[in-house]
């Protein structure tokens, strides 16, 4: 049992994250760095906002050792409520604008929609620039 699943799952279910219990992290390399561009909780449990060789997924924060704890100072913050239909599971997110606030900006970037990534792409560089400072 993955520990961020809090239950076994079958070999045809889909825990958080989009995993099942077969799911390999294959794309990810040890021992390289990463940019969080957002932070997700849902159910409990954090997960990163990254891409990795074009693929922008959300991994579970346990795969990764942080090695700057600061946040950007154009970040953003959104906590949902249980009523709030549209996320059953999400708790709250830390991000991009647009990764707050714009309410299937998520979906499309998951789904590879070229205008959500030139955003998610914009505001990177944003921040790699600034990191740069």
């Amino acid at each position: 049992m993955r520990p961020y699943e809090g239950k076994p799952l079958k070999s045809y279910e889909f825990g958080k994250f989009g995993a099942s219990e077969s799911t390999h992290y294959g794309l990810l390399e040890i021992g390289r760095e990463y940019i969080v561009m957002g932070i997700f909780l849902r159910e409990g449990v954090l997960g990163y906002l990254i891409d990795d060789g074009g693929v922008i997924s959300t991994y579970p924060y346990q795969l990764f050792e942080v090695t700057d704890n600061k946040l950007p100072a154009d970040w953003y913050f959104r906590a949902f409520t249980r009523e709030d239909d549209r996320f059953p599971y999400q708790e709250a997110v830390w991000g991009y604008y647009e990764l707050c606030f714009e309410d299937n900006h998520y979906e499309q970037l998951v789904e590879r929609e070229e205008q959500a990534m030139r955003i998610y792409y914009r505001r990177k560089i944003e921040f790699e620039k600034a990191l740069a400072e």
